[in-house]
């Protein structure tokens, strides 16, 4: 397959022996020499850096006033009780903040599955150990604090952000990436007789709370969001119109009709929707009202950039018109 004279991919997979819940090795192959490393350093820092994942922020431990506290009858201190916590995988998709909590007063080793959650909470990991209870005396009662966000998030900046004021919250540093590393290769591959494509093999592994699969897929809808950006495409305008945003300026005014230099409503012009709702959105219907814009009102609408910008100013030439000054 072609595209512009370039060799697009022929295969894309993933390899089904090792694919798992936390890695994952896709191959994409042939691609244009220098692609395939474009294409991995760009998933890579995506992957690695914007993916959104849920994470503690904050834990409270019945008669632990301070994170430096020792709970009788229980086998871990406070610091590794939380160490225990944030090593916990969550996938939470909602908005608002979300509670695990975790009550025992028995003997025994307590993990991620002792927790109890809401039904949108999944923990990736429930083997997970968070404490041990170790005489009949001891007792747990632990809440944790679960957000969505993306990055790293330090303590400090949480307190900042007027968190964990109450005694006995206790702040923790929130890593709230989903993936934990992503490796990738590029060799040499065959197409016909030519020997310079690229081969690109990406390895990812994840925390569990997304798969490798669903990893890539998110990093790509980001990076396909900004490069429709580029060409003039709204964020909320599906994919599949990309066809129809394609038209060059020089197509759109050829569709326009002889000039005329009385007023006309946007729609009884032959300018495409996409941009009839966009102007329309400012308050502006007619011709007259767009020739009454000036070029940094134009562009101060949503999805209305330099493109679109060029399209309008052809438009009202068509017309006899021109953009005030």
């Amino acid at each position: 397959m072609e595209f512009m004279k370039l060799h697009l991919p022929d295969i894309i997979k993933w390899d089904d022996e090792t694919l798992t819940d936390t890695y994952g090795r896709m191959t994409v192959t042939a691609l244009e020499r220098g692609f395939g490393r474009t294409m991995g350093t760009a998933l890579r820092r995506v992957m690695l850096s914007s993916l959104e994942g849920a994470a503690p922020v904050s834990v409270s431990i019945k008669g632990a006033e301070h994170e430096f506290s020792v709970l009788s009858g229980v086998l871990e201190d406070v610091p590794d009780i939380i160490l225990n916590v944030k090593s916990l995988s969550v996938r939470y998709d909602g908005t608002d903040l979300t509670q695990l909590t975790l009550k025992a007063n028995k003997p025994g080793v307590y993990t991620g599955e002792s927790f109890e959650c809401a039904e949108d909470v999944v923990i990736a990991n429930p083997d997970q150990i968070i404490a041990e209870i170790t005489e009949d005396s001891g007792e747990l009662d632990i809440t944790v604090d679960i957000e969505r966000g993306k990055g790293f998030v330090t303590q400090d900046e949480w307190y900042n952000a007027d968190r964990g004021r109450e005694i006995g919250t206790i702040l923790v540093d929130s890593w709230f990436c989903p993936v934990k590393k992503v490796n990738f290769e590029v060799e040499s591959a065959r197409v016909g007789d030519r020997t310079d494509f690229d081969r690109l093999n990406m390895e990812v592994t994840t925390d569990g709370s997304i798969s490798p699969r669903e990893a890539i897929e998110n990093a790509t809808k980001i990076l396909m969001r900004h490069f429709e950006m580029i060409l003039g495409i709204g964020i909320e305008q599906p994919v599949q119109e990309l066809e129809a945003v394609e038209e060059t300026v020089e197509e759109v005014v050829e569709q326009i009709e002889e000039p005329v230099l009385e007023d006309v409503d946007l729609a009884d012009t032959d300018l495409s929707k996409r941009y009839v709702k966009i102007l329309s959105a400012g308050g502006i219907a007619t011709i007259n009202q767009l020739a009454a814009k000036t070029s940094d009102e134009l562009l101060e609408l949503r999805n209305f950039g330099a493109a679109s910008l060029g399209v309008v100013k052809k438009l009202l030439e068509a017309h006899g018109r021109s953009l005030a000054t």
